[in-house]
């Protein structure tokens, strides 16, 4: 494996630098976050380094037990590879856009995805799409946590997508690959390695790519990305798209090396669509956003439909695109679940507490201590303080909300999912002081 992987390293960069990348395989990796633009404005770990290329990115000095820390849950921050942040680079060209459409065609397990959320321009809409079935709840699970309701999560092959026809306005295609950027942070991803390997990966992502490309509207973005160092992967599938698809490339390609800066190993590119992106038009704003019997629990702007039992909301400007697209695509969430009708009371949802427009207003309030929140997310019934409103309590810790817990006076119902609970022991509750 060392003998190959060398010689096609020396396709990609100068002989003197392989020494130095393959030792730097050895090495510790980073830990960086990336902090949430809205939820909070605060600097979340003082006194840590920015990461060059993201303005919210952090490095930080040690790796924490992100699961005991409850501003996690909240989505304050999300966990991510440095390199992977430079997709922040496509922010100048998503805010020079009216209203657009952005597919993020291999999603899961959502860092791209969040960081497009927060540098599109808040009128733009994002479908998140995952091909392997088993990938997609966490891929959910941090989209619902980032807390925007402008996001359309699917779970379809890239194939799927060809029968919208120039509907995005920018593709995210951070493509499978051989992933030898990760063979320092997974070392054992090093024995699945092999030349046959990269061949495979190579002719999958052309696969990709041919797929999603009528779906990109004449002077549309492409964004092509991988985490992996050699050029048939990298540069040769750029000088395909050139070749092939009619595509010129905007920015880059660049290339992170582990040796070269604090991050694993990522490559990108920037690439447009041939001819002259088309003007969009004004959408046409569709259904209220507050109906008779609909809680007032999200700001205004939003549609909202039943699905069964369970209230959804989302954009209301987007209410025929999120139609069109449950018709041709496998949609497996979409916009905020705000509540549940049972009897005569709306039931609040989870991930209504951790959207970016819930109306705090609208509900009673408890803050709690680190401990509290901790026993929050195990699911512990709470016993609020006496004299506390009965009924539906937001739980918030350092001013960024959890959930909810319905308060009966003497205890509390706890209404965290349990598929969402921490099961680690408290004792081992980091500091975030």
């Amino acid at each position: 494996m060392i003998k190959d992987f060398r010689r096609i390293l020396e396709e990609s960069m100068p002989p003197g630098e392989i020494e130095l990348l393959l030792a730097s395989l050895d090495t510790s990796p980073p830990v960086s976050i990336r902090q949430h633009i809205r939820k909070t404005d605060k600097e979340l770990f003082p006194g840590t380094e920015s990461v060059p290329w993201c303005p919210a990115g952090r490095y930080l000095k040690e790796r924490p037990v992100f699961t005991l820390d409850p501003r996690f849950h909240s989505g304050a921050y999300y966990v991510q590879e440095a390199s992977g942040m430079s997709l922040w680079k496509l922010k100048t060209y998503l805010q020079s856009m009216n209203a657009p459409r952005v597919l993020d065609a291999c999603a899961a397990p959502g860092g791209k995805s969040t960081l497009l959320l927060d540098i599109m321009p808040d009128d733009g809409l994002l479908v998140s799409n995952e091909a392997i079935r088993s990938r997609v709840p966490v891929l959910t699970q941090n989209t619902a946590r980032w807390g925007y309701a402008n996001v359309v999560v699917t779970q379809n092959d890239p194939e799927a997508f060809s029968r919208l026809k120039g509907y995005f306005d920018v593709i995210v295609t951070d493509v499978p690959c051989s992933g030898e950027g990760l063979f320092r942070k997974e070392p054992l991803s090093r024995n699945n390695w092999s030349l046959a390997g990269v061949d495979h990966c190579a002719s999958r992502q052309k696969r990709i790519l041919t797929d999603l490309w009528p779906s990109l509207k004449e002077g549309g973005l492409l964004f092509y990305s991988t985490c992996t160092f050699n050029r048939k992967e990298d540069e040769d599938q750029v000088e395909w798209m050139v070749r092939h698809l009619g595509a010129r490339v905007l920015l880059g390609p660049e290339k992170y090396f582990p040796h070269r800066i604090r991050g694993e190993g990522f490559f990108m590119a920037l690439l447009q669509k041939e001819g002259d992106p088309a003007t969009p038009g004004k959408k046409k704003v569709q259904g209220l956003s507050q109906k008779k019997g609909i809680p007032g629990f999200l700001k205004e702007g939003f549609a909202y439909s039943m699905k069964g039992p369970l209230l959804k909301a989302f954009p209301a400007s987007w209410q025929a695109d999120m139609t069109t697209l449950e018709q041709i695509l496998n949609v497996v969430h979409s916009g905020v679940a705000v509540a549940r009708k049972k009897g005569n009371d709306w039931v609040p949802e989870a991930d209504l507490a951790l959207s970016v427009d819930l109306e705090k207003s609208a509900f009673e309030q408890y803050s709690v201590d680190l401990a509290g929140a901790i026993s929050f997310l195990r699911r512990d019934s709470l016993v609020l303080p006496a004299g506390k409103e009965k009924g539906f309590v937001l739980i918030t810790y350092d001013n960024m909300p959890l959930g909810f817990v319905k308060n009966l006076g003497s205890r509390s119902n706890n209404l965290h999912p349990m598929s969402r609970r921490i099961l680690m022991p408290a004792e081992r509750i980091i500091k975030t002081d």
